[in-house]
Parts: C-alpha cells; structure tokens; sequence
C-alpha cells in the first residue's frame, strides 16, 4: 500500500503545481509519469503535450463528497518509451487476432446418416430418426491461436471450446440401453412433448485457414512517421478491417463429452413431467470430425462431419453425426 501511496501523492502535487503556471503561453499539459521497465527500471518523468483543446470530454463521477474524474485516450502511435519491436509485435497480435474466425457463438442443426449416408433410417436404426429442424447445435468458443505461416494469409488454426450436441427423436420411443445394447421401445401413453438425447463437452480445432484480404504492416520507419503526422493520413494505411475478406479452414474438430443426458417431457393427468437421466446410453464419450468454415467478411459458415460414430462399437446402429451452421456472434 505504501509503494501505492508515495506514486499517487507525488503525482497528485506535480498535476497542482502545473496548474499553477502562467495559462497566457499556448496551451500545453504537463503530466508525472512514474514507471518500471526493465530497460530503465524505475522511472519518473516530465511530459509536456501540446495543445489539449480537442481532447475527448472527461467521464465526471460525482458522489456525496467527491467528484471523480476519468479520463480515457486513445494510443495510436508509440511513445519514445515504447519499443518498436515490442509495438511491430502487438500491431502483428491484433491483425492475427483480427482474420482468425474460430472465437464466437457458434448455432446450427444435426443430423444422423445411417450406414448409406442417408437421412431415411430404417431398420434396426429406426427409433434413432431424429429432428433434424429441432436437433439443435451450440458451441461457445472461448479461445483461439493461430500460428501463421509468413503473413495472415495462411496458418494453423487451435483454440478451446464448450459443446452441446442436442438429437431430438421423432418417434414416441422410449430409449433404453443394458450392457450389451441400446435399443428404442415404442410406446403409445404418454405422447412425449420432447425426448431427446444431449451431449456437452469440450472442442479444440486444428484447421489450415486462409484469408485474402491484404492486411499490410507497418515498418519502424512507417511508426516513426506516425508519430509526427498529426493528421492520422499514415496510420490509416495500415488500419486492419475484415470487410471484403474471403476467408476458408479446414481440418478436423475433436470434442471429448463428459456429460450425457437423456429428457422426456410430457403431459400426465394435465400436468407437465420431466424426466432426465444422466446415463452414458453407449454413445462414443469423443469425436473427430472433418470440419470446413467459410465466409465472407464478418459472416462464417461451418460443417463438421464425424469421422468416428455415434454409439461405442457393436453397442447400437451404424450413425454417423453430422452438423451445419453459423457463427453467430464473432468475439474479435
């Protein structure tokens, strides 16, 4: 608290006695800065600003016996403490950042294709026909890393996800499973409302992306020049936007389940019942799908085929998940 307190004071007496001096000159603001880098470990410094005219409007806070004030800027060029690698490297962060389209709200449907890649499911398959329009698909993806190879215009896409695989069956089976088997009871009461099959789980991607949109960075001259052109004409060369890029991944998405649920809901002498059960029902608790994303500026596209089937082997019928959406909500 101490090492807190001797900064703030100091830097509270500085800003008074600079309010102090002579306002009749051309208007400049003087601030204390007080820092620790490795290169010049504890610092304190004097800088004088130019005219501060057009600087944004505070945000004023005011309380019974305070009024508080807060004062945001931006940073649109370095500093003479700041590094030009240390900034050419955060400028390279957020373009990376800026064409990587995995982070986001992914929303979509399922479906289930039998051993002939086709929807109609006959057979011993036929109490797993699903919803396909109520069989709902959601990811939030929460992380990503892209290590791109020589420019933004390819790289090897990772990153974290959350899963929730839903498959709502159509029929008015009730879904059993022993040791060996699981296998669908049609039954006639109760007229099942919902009945479904969820999985959760977590996801993580490893996809080739490709942007083609030039995205071009600045060089230590071009941030030099920056930092003298008080129009902003140079800095805007370089500003980095998604508009009119066309952007494709392709790989495969691996999700691990480590929850599975099984819900009926259904009506019973006029009132509503649920029941849950959170068996394993002999589905495949991992998946690895063949996954395509695609887009066009901030809209993205997805598909994701699984390589591996839905139920351990030998325990249920040949299906195969298969998933198509959108990216609702970018995070970048």
């Amino acid at each position: 608290m101490k090492k807190l307190i001797l900064p703030l004071m100091l830097s509270i007496l500085c800003d008074q006695a600079f309010a102090q001096t002579d306002t009749a000159a051309a208007p400049h603001r003087q601030s204390l800065v007080l820092g620790v880098n490795a290169r010049e470990g504890a610092f304190a410094k004097v800088l004088t600003e130019g005219d501060s005219t057009n600087k944004p409007s505070p945000v004023v806070i005011t309380t019974q016996r305070k009024k508080i004030t807060i004062l945001t800027e931006p940073r649109n060029w370095t500093s003479t403490a700041d590094s030009m690698a240390d900034r050419l490297k955060d400028l390279r962060t957020e373009r990376r950042n800026m064409f990587t389209y995995w982070s986001g709200i992914d929303v979509g449907v399922n479906t289930l294709l039998g051993s002939d890649n086709s929807t109609d499911l006959s057979g011993k398959a036929e109490f797993m026909t699903i919803d396909n329009a109520k069989s709902r698909f959601l990811s939030i993806n929460f992380m990503e890393q892209k290590i791109e190879f020589g420019s933004h215009h390819v790289g090897l896409l990772t990153g974290l996800g959350w899963e929730f695989v839903n498959y709502r069956l159509k029929n008015n089976t009730l879904l059993t499973y022993n040791a060996d088997s699981i296998y669908g009871i049609p039954v006639q009461e109760p007229d099942f409302r919902k009945n479904k099959l969820r999985q959760m789980g977590l996801r993580v991607p490893f996809m080739l992306e490709f942007n083609t949109k030039r995205a071009p960075m600045p060089t230590e001259e071009d941030l030099n020049a920056m930092r003298q052109d008080t129009t902003g004409t140079i800095a805007r060369r370089f500003e980095h936007s998604r508009h009119h890029n066309f952007h494709l991944a392709m790989g495969v998405v691996g999700s691990w389940y480590f929850d599975t649920m099984y819900k009926q809901k259904y009506q019973l002498d006029g009132d509503t019942e649920k029941d849950r059960s959170k068996g394993d029902y002999l589905l495949l608790p991992y998946r690895a799908a063949a996954a395509v994303r695609i887009g066009y500026g901030g809209l993205n596209l997805f598909a994701e085929y699984s390589l591996t089937p839905l139920f351990k082997d030998g325990k249920g019928p040949e299906l195969t998940p298969f998933t198509v959406g959108l990216t609702l909500i970018g995070f970048n």
